[in-house]
């Protein structure tokens, strides 16, 4: 199975048509747990996220995995300077 933390990653598209999710207090709950480690700074913080989301996907746990997707959308609207490749595209 292709994971994530092996794609290019920039920010994914309509992931609410892809995954049948729109975001809610409990994404929004979810990424402020994740923002706690900004301290590591932005790139570790979305590495952390994909990875789950990976071994959500690694579980098969599809519904948990969708709401992962959200997650690091929002995410990644909020640092785009997180997405990877964002240096080299001027960001």
């Amino acid at each position: 199975m292709a994971h994530l933390s092996n794609a290019g990653l920039g920010a994914p598209t309509s992931n609410e048509t892809m995954s049948k999710v729109t975001r809610s207090q409990r994404h929004d709950t979810l990424l402020a747990s994740y923002l706690l480690g900004l301290g590591h700074g932005t790139a570790a913080v979305r590495d952390q996220i994909v990875a789950d989301l990976d071994g959500f996907l690694d579980l098969g746990a599809t519904r948990r995995a969708a709401d992962q997707l959200v997650v690091l959308r929002a995410f990644l609207a909020q640092y785009p300077e997180a997405a990877r490749g964002a240096r080299a595209l001027g960001a």
